[in-house]
């Protein structure tokens, strides 16, 4: 059998090691028998190992319009996940914002001062109807104001280590920012956000980690936001022109500006696996991404594990039960091609909170499952997790020199019992 190039694309993920699913390594990138995409840019991968399966101008910066939206919400609900905000806060929305939805080039909701919104229907109404407005208005509202939360967004992504520069939280570039006196300090006139595909495609990784079930307000093509019809400019939903049912798009984000062009990242499942493709910088990006998803469906197979809940025993002994993150992992190799045989191996984990504390919340880490394909070099951790609390030891428990502790135990004690040396 003849053997298809194929070359190794590394791809940092960060925070997902405390999150959730690690994609440890990426491989297998484009094939040439998928064609290239008539855009700037474009880069498909699996949501949850990482795995490039095409790419084209991926690591390039371009201007990303509205895409510009995922980092805000994703930050948003980040915020939401650490405990600093909530979903049904009010939030205040600025006169030059209220100011901004009354222009109808840019602005999909209309707001008046009067108006009260909470967090939830900003988001609902920035990743729908893509308003500018709301986009804002929840960047000032997580960080303080609109200069902290782009250095937040460019924070994120140094962290993540992508090719990425903001100066807007919904994507509008300084020349339309300047008249609504939101355009940051000491940048230029004209200047924009430039994110490369496949920067942009991470930053979507990364919001669908923190909430899973985002697409269901980002496959929503009309709502209502207080008492307002909003409707979603993607064309690729189902009910919308662009429908493809070979494709079955179920979001993510569309964006739009004279110099970006059509933007478009777009999520997807294959075989029950979630996938994330972005194009950049196209004139027919609906038509160009069915095109490109079906393509990649017909490029590649996968090789899936399916988890289940396991138990897991603790270093004290205790043995408690443990639900995986996800319920699928998987690898893709080519069509036709031989897999790999897939391994796994599972290991006991606790975090390091858990250990300070002496106690395991529900939800807490307590295990990794290493999932290994050395066909494709895709390594993939998944986190399990305990549903019960567990308390592992005293933070008073003292030991004496001669106590015979078993060193697993004395390992996890460490960290907080006080040991009585004498």
């Amino acid at each position: 059998m003849k053997s298809l190039k194929r070359w190794l694309v590394r791809l940092s993920v960060g925070l997902l090691v405390v999150t959730g699913i690690l994609p440890a390594t990426t491989a297998q990138a484009a094939s040439s028998k998928i064609s290239k995409v008539p855009a700037r840019a474009a880069y498909v991968m699996d949501a949850q190992s990482g795995q490039v399966l095409y790419q084209q101008n991926a690591n390039r910066r371009y201007p990303i319009a509205s895409l510009t939206k995922l980092l805000t919400v994703y930050l948003t609900v980040q915020a939401i996940n650490d405990g600093k905000i909530n979903w049904d806060d009010q939030v205040p929305i600025d006169s030059d914002l209220i100011r901004l939805s009354h222009n109808s080039v840019f602005s999909s909701l209309r707001m008046k001062s009067s108006d009260k919104f909470t967090v939830r229907q900003l988001v609902e109404a920035a990743m729908v109807a893509s308003s500018n407005s709301a986009a804002s208005a929840l960047g000032d509202y997580v960080a303080g104001s609109n200069a902290a939360f782009i250095q937040l967004m460019n924070q994120q992504s140094q962290a993540w280590g992508i090719n990425a520069h903001f100066i807007s939280s919904s994507g509008l570039d300084n020349s339309d920012l300047d008249k609504y006196n939101y355009r940051l300090p000491g940048t230029g006139a004209k200047e924009e956000n430039l994110v490369s595909a496949k920067a942009i495609s991470i930053v979507a990784q990364h919001l669908l980690q923190a909430d899973p079930q985002i697409t269901k307000i980002s496959s929503q093509t009309q709502a209502r936001v207080n008492g307002t019809q909003i409707f979603n400019e993607n064309g690729s939903l189902k009910g919308q022109a662009n429908y493809d049912k070979d494709t079955h798009i179920d979001g993510l984000k569309t964006g739009y500006t004279e110099n970006a062009n059509l933007c478009f990242t777009a999520t997807f499942t294959v075989d029950g696996e979630r996938m994330i493709a972005t194009i950049l910088g196209g004139n027919t990006t609906f038509t160009a991404m069915n095109k490109l998803v079906k393509q990649v469906k017909k490029q590649y197979q996968l090789q899936s594990v399916h988890l289940t809940n396991r138990s897991v025993k603790l270093a004290n002994g205790t043995t408690v039960q443990a639900v995986p993150d996800t319920s699928q992992v998987g690898s893709w190799t080519t069509q036709g091609q031989d897999g790999g045989q897939i391994t796994t191996s599972f290991k006991p984990t606790l975090t390091p909170a858990a250990l300070q504390a002496g106690r395991i919340q529900a939800n807490d880490q307590v295990a990794t499952l290493t999932v290994r394909d050395p066909q494709t070099g895709v390594t993939q951790e998944v986190a399990y997790r305990t549903q019960t609390p567990v308390t592992l030891f005293s933070s008073h428990q003292t030991f004496s020199r001669p106590t015979k502790v078993a060193p697993a135990i004395q390992r996890l004690t460490l960290q907080t019992a006080v040991f009585a040396l004498r």
